[in-house]
This record gives structure tokens, C-alpha cells and sequence, in this order.
């Protein structure tokens, strides 16, 4: 339903909101680190072992630091919101976040989002899309040891065997119809072994690859004023002008003060630590083990 057309009425659009997200409340619970997930689990009201609502995972936390306060602020109005088409109700929950903020402008950025870009396209034929692309190899690299990235690869595969369309209809029904090292993935996520399977890190670039080729075609066919292309290593070495074209192209003022701030949050030294081509070979026929792979890090990639 998340970016289904159809109308809801204000309590079915909030359970989508507010609804589990099992494989994130499993990643927050296991202690291995997904730096996206933003909501403070020690001292939070809400714990993932019994369930966070999915947009406190990483929202509401990015807007407020009580993420909590905001998620009853809304919980006390999205369910009362009259019976419209999802998208509508998205619309205002953006509108009433940004006049909470005092924002004229809202953006909305997701790792890998690409992949719903038909969808994101269909829904908000409004919208500007900003793709921000990174370095095939270097992604790759950074979703080998990114358990997110590992668990959607890993649930991809289980879909896939399933016949279904998106891992995400995966459910505890298929349990008895998986091999034992995907299993898993239908019910509560077991994120050592998601972490010790020995996935190979072509694996990564090939669904890198298969991400890029197909939302660029989608990205191409809309009209030229409504998308716009940075490269992550562009913004890398020239922070303050790509952030201020950035956000030039979703009409926000690109004040000096805080471009001085977003240039001085970049990471310089994230750039992808092999680059001998010999060497990133015999990385590649390591089979992808998190283990092997250098200490050196690579935050999480940002093609989407």
C-alpha cells in the first residue's frame, strides 16, 4: 500500500507509518551498526524488540530530537485525516512536517530509492528527482558490509525463488518454503547469519548495476527541468557548490551559513580505498566476506 493509488482513510494511511518493520527492528536489536537508523533505542520509548513504528526508525529522529514527541503530534491528527488517494495524504504529512520546521521546501532522500522511481513518478507527478550516483566498485564495497544492503540482497534472493514481485511480500508463510539459509528472512531476520553468509561482492555489483541501468532509463524519460544528476565524488571535492546546486534545483535559498555547515559534515576521505585495478580483481574473487574486506570504511552507497 506504501505507494500503491488507491484512497485510505487517515487510520489506514497511519498504519503504514506506524506499522512494524521487522527486518529494521531486527538490525536495531542485533547491535550490528546501520548508521541510517537514527532513533535513540537506549532511551527511546519504543524498542525493537517488541516493535519501533517504521517511520521512527529513521524520519522522525532526522527532524526532531524527540522523535518520539513527533510521532504523537501525528498520531494524534494522521488518523483523523478524511478518506483520499495515498499520495494526497503523503502531500499533507509533508506540508505539515515543513510548517513545523519552517520549511518552504521538503526533500526526501532514500538509499536505493531508484527502484521505485515508476511509482514515485506515477504517484507525485510534481516532484524533481535528484539522483546521486556513486562509483560502481566503490558501492559494491560499501554494501558488502552494510547489513541493510545485505539483507535486502539475501530477501531479493528469496523473492526470487518465490516468484514474487518485491521482497517485501515476503511473510512467515514462507517459511517452510525456503531453504534453510533464507528462511529467516520471511520471519524475524537473523542478522549474525545474514552477516556470515558468504555472499560475493560481484553479487553487490550486479544489483548495483541492474539498479542504475534501469532507473536511469526511467529518470531520462522525464522532462529535463524535473531531474538532475550529482556525482558522490564530485560533492566530495567540491562540497559547497554541489550542495548549493542542489539546492538551487528544489528551489530552496542556499544560504552561505549553512553551506558552510553541509560542506563541513562531508567525508572527505570516503572514496573507494582500492583503486589498482589488480587488486579490486582479487577482491572480487574473495566471495564478499565482510570479514576480509579492509577496515578502511565506505559509507553507505547513495545511488537512489
Amino acid at each position: 500500500m506504501v505507494f500503491e493509488d488507491q484512497d485510505v482513510e487517515g487510520r489506514a494511511f497511519w498504519s503504514i507509518l506506524s506499522g512494524p518493520a521487522r527486518p529494521l527492528d531486527a538490525i536495531a536489536a542485533s547491535g550490528f551498526s546501520m548508521p541510517e537508523l537514527l532513533y535513540p533505542y537506549a532511551r527511546g520509548r519504543f524498542r525493537p524488540e517488541t516493535g519501533v513504528p517504521a517511520v521512527a526508525h529513521m524520519a522522525l529522529p532526522a527532524l526532531s530530537e524527540d522523535p518520539d514527541a513527533l510521532h504523537d503530534e501525528l498520531a494524534a491528527r494522521v488518523p483523523g485525516w478524511p478518506r483520499r488517494p495515498v499520495a494526497d495524504h503523503y502531500r499533507e504529512l509533508f506540508a505539515d512536517l515543513a510548517r513545523r520546521e519552517g520549511s518552504s521546501v521538503v526533500v526526501e532522500r532514500s538509499g536505493a530509492s531508484l527502484a521505485f522511481l515508476p511509482a514515485l513518478r506515477a504517484l507525485f507527478p510534481e516532484a524533481r528527482f535528484a539522483h546521486l550516483a556513486r562509483s560502481g566498485p566503490a558501492c559494491a564495497l560499501s554494501m558488502s558490509r552494510h547489513i541493510g544492503f545485505r539483507t535486502l540482497l539475501l530477501r531479493t534472493e528469496a523473492m526470487n525463488l518465490l516468484g514474487l514481485s518485491s521482497p517485501f511480500q515476503l511473510g512467515p508463510e514462507h517459511i517452510p518454503l525456503l531453504p534453510d539459509h533464507l528462511a529467516h528472512l520471511a520471519g524475524d531476520v537473523d542478522c549474525e547469519l545474514v552477516m556470515r553468509s558468504p555472499l560475493p561482492l560481484a553479487a553487490f555489483g550486479h544489483f548495483w548495476s541492474h539498479l542504475i541501468t534501469r532507473g536511469v532509463d526511467q529518470l531520462t524519460r522525464l522532462p529535463s527541468d524535473r531531474w538532475t544528476a550529482l556525482s558522490y565524488e564530485d560533492v566530495l571535492d567540491q562540497p559547497e557548490h554541489h550542495v548549493a546546486r542542489l539546492a538551487a534545483f528544489a528551489g530552496a535559498e542556499p544560504h552561505p551559513a549553512w553551506l558552510r555547515e553541509a560542506a563541513a559534515s562531508v567525508n572527505r576521505t570516503a572514496r573507494l580505498p582500492v583503486t589498482d585495478p589488480d587488486a579490486l580483481a582479487a577482491w572480487l574473487d574473495t566471495g564478499g566476506s565482510p570479514r576480509r574486506l579492509p577496515e578502511q570504511g565506505c559509507p553507505c552507497p547513495s545511488s537512489g
